[in-house]
């Protein structure tokens, strides 16, 4: 992930203008070398956010389905509710590294298998370790640009908008 900004354990984030700070890391590699990290965020109050990073620095919301709503499978299609989502990618992740909080399905596993499903309502994942009856399904939503930034490029941009508004002041 050459070029790309990796978040250290216990650094300070924005998720969406909500400080946070990354309370669990879990590098993964794909079959084909390409490395994706998870972070797992927590704010104090509130929920754990827990977000993907693609080699090419784009972000995704990982949003984990209540055991009690988890989806049907059948074959090379997941049915939630109505909505059927079919099979587009597997994807077959060596962990490389996993510190501080769970990030994931697996706590503890060297290899996960993430099958990529697309539907009317986008991305759908199911985790699942080999040789685990356990599966975890996400909802997978991209991240815009400058929905998560690092605490110091978050107070830069403050700081760069507040000159800003005071040099318009001036005027």
């Amino acid at each position: 992930m050459a070029g790309s900004k990796v978040f250290g354990l216990d650094a300070g984030v924005v998720f969406r203008g909500k400080s946070m700070r990354v309370a669990g890391r879990m590098l993964l590699s794909g079959a084909s070398g390409q490395s994706t990290f998870r972070y797992l965020l927590s704010g104090g109050a509130g929920a754990p956010v827990l977000l993907e990073q693609a080699a090419d620095d784009r972000y995704a919301l990982l949003r984990p389905f209540p055991p009690a709503a988890e989806p049907q499978t059948a074959g090379n299609t997941v049915s939630v509710g109505k909505e059927r989502y079919t099979l587009v990618g597997v994807r077959r992740l060596k962990v490389l590294e996993a510190i501080g909080q769970s990030t994931g399905a697996a706590p503890g596993a060297a290899l996960l298998l993430s099958g990529m499903f697309e539907g009317p309502a986008g991305t759908l994942m199911r985790e699942l370790v080999p040789g685990s009856d356990k599966q975890v399904y996400y909802l997978v939503k991209p991240l815009a640009a400058g929905d998560l930034l690092s605490a110091e490029s978050h107070a830069a941009a403050r700081e760069a908008a507040r000159r800003a508004a005071g040099e318009r002041d001036d005027d």
